[in-house]
């Protein structure tokens, strides 16, 4: 049987370039690796469906002004849905974009850099905190968490931003404190231009949900969320390098 064909997207986001491509070769696959803004080219010119399975890294339309994505993709991406096409969703990923709506309705989540609606009801602008030292431990069997049975700990950046639990099966739950009064506005540290922002005592968020990975099929389509995925050593973690390479065979309908 022939491998895997994966295609990995980052750009748009600051990252460690040289642990994620240490997760890449952990992955036993076949894997093409494209930067944004080269990959939107892609859509227009049908060079995606070669592939099973998107492994996301990139954040395209997230900015200080976020950048709706082009016809050329929205179209691009009903297609791969409907294709089946298989995707796997890592941390920052999450905020691809922010104003298009059908991206957090496929992945299960939403960032928001200001506070905006989300399925009409009105959110602030979401949280985040780094270097959280937590334990990831397993909710209920799945094939993605195949030989992670124990959990395993990490330290990495926790977000605070509405999930639409009750629609997603859970994979991994985090023992991290998921509140406003531990993590920071982004709407605060972009208008400061610091990443580090004091915490803002004005700033007010619903407790967040415990969940840092889960799964769902929409449309044709299965993908997986992964929250953790901030720092180098995270990347560099062999069992959450066993994590991603399970939701990627998960994702691609393929036998393991």
């Amino acid at each position: 049987m022939a491998a895997t064909r994966v295609l990995a997207l980052t750009g748009g986001h600051s990252y460690d370039r040289a642990a994620f491509e240490t997760l890449l070769d952990s992955l036993p696959f076949d894997i093409t690796w494209v930067e944004q803004p080269d990959a939107l080219e892609w859509f227009a010119a049908d060079r995606l469906i070669d592939f099973d399975v998107n492994l996301h890294y990139d954040m395209p339309g997230g900015r200080l002004i976020p950048v709706d994505p082009s016809p050329t993709w929205v179209s691009g991406m009903r297609d791969l849905v409907n294709a089946g096409r298989g995707f796997v969703v890592m941390h920052h990923a999450l905020a691809s974009w922010p104003s298009w709506p059908q991206w957090s309705e496929h992945v299960g989540g939403k960032y928001l850099y200001a506070p905006g609606a989300v399925r009409g009801h009105l959110w602030p602008d979401s949280g985040f905190r780094h270097n959280v030292e937590q334990h990831l431990s397993p909710v209920g069997s799945h094939p993605v968490l195949a030989g992670l049975e124990a959990g395993f700990d990490l330290s990495d950046e926790t977000y605070l931003c509405p999930t639409f639990a009750d629609e997603v099966t859970p994979l991994l739950r985090t023992n991290a404190v998921m509140t406003d009064k531990v993590h920071v506005s982004t709407a605060a540290a972009l208008r400061s231009g610091n990443v580090n922002e004091p915490l803002d005592p004005t700033w007010q968020h619903p407790p967040g949900s415990p969940l840092a990975a889960w799964c769902r099929e929409h449309g044709s389509s299965r993908w997986v969320y992964v929250q953790p995925g901030d720092t180098g050593q995270t990347l560099r973690n062999t069992q959450y390098q066993r994590l991603i390479a399970n939701a990627v065979h998960w994702a691609s309908r393929r036998q393991f």
